[in-house]
């Protein structure tokens, strides 16, 4: 059974949701970055700080390709991962995708509690990270806007029923 890719801006509740709807799906869950951690053995900071964003990002397809050896599990992505290395295209062929739709506002409120161990927004100003959320959505959404799936969030990280339930048909049509 292929896969589900959690993908959506950082503070979109991808880990969150994807812990609680595992469950329901009867899936296994992985979260790419604390993959990465404990197979690197450096934070994500420490990645950043060692190898740039670029080397950060390389690694981070690289592990993402490693998924594919996984079945019937849900894996939260990080914020920029289908947006490198053609990470999207290689998300589709190989499993079902998710858009964690969230508002600007919401993701401002999420974030501005989480700067630490979030390197790209640790030392910003609200006015800074604003801004940052804004144009960084409106990069990234050509990327996030190619999933099977856009799940507009709200506060409590659900999906909704509709959708779960046409996710878990997907899955039966994919398994006979």
């Amino acid at each position: 059974m292929k896969n589900i890719y959690l993908i959506g801006f950082m503070g979109s509740g991808k880990s969150f949701t994807g812990h609680l709807m595992s469950r329901s799906f009867g899936f296994n869950f992985l979260d790419l970055d604390q993959f990465i951690v404990e197979s690197s053995k450096m934070s994500i900071p420490d990645i950043f700080s060692n190898l740039g964003e670029v080397g950060f990002r390389e690694r981070e397809s690289w592990y993402l390709r490693k998924t594919a050896e996984l079945k019937n599990t849900m894996i939260s992505c990080g914020g920029g991962t289908p947006c490198f290395n053609e990470n999207m295209a290689w998300i589709k062929n190989n499993g079902i995708s998710i858009y964690l739709k969230t508002s600007e506002e919401l993701l401002f409120n999420r974030l501005n509690k989480q700067k630490s161990g979030r390197p790209l927004i640790t030392n910003m100003t609200d006015n800074e990270l604003k801004d940052y959320i804004s144009i960084k959505i409106k990069e990234r959404e050509f990327y996030y806007n190619q999933a099977d799936y856009i799940s507009l969030q709200e506060e409590n990280g659900d999906l909704p029923i509709e959708l779960q339930s046409l996710i878990k048909e997907k899955l039966e049509r994919n398994r006979t």
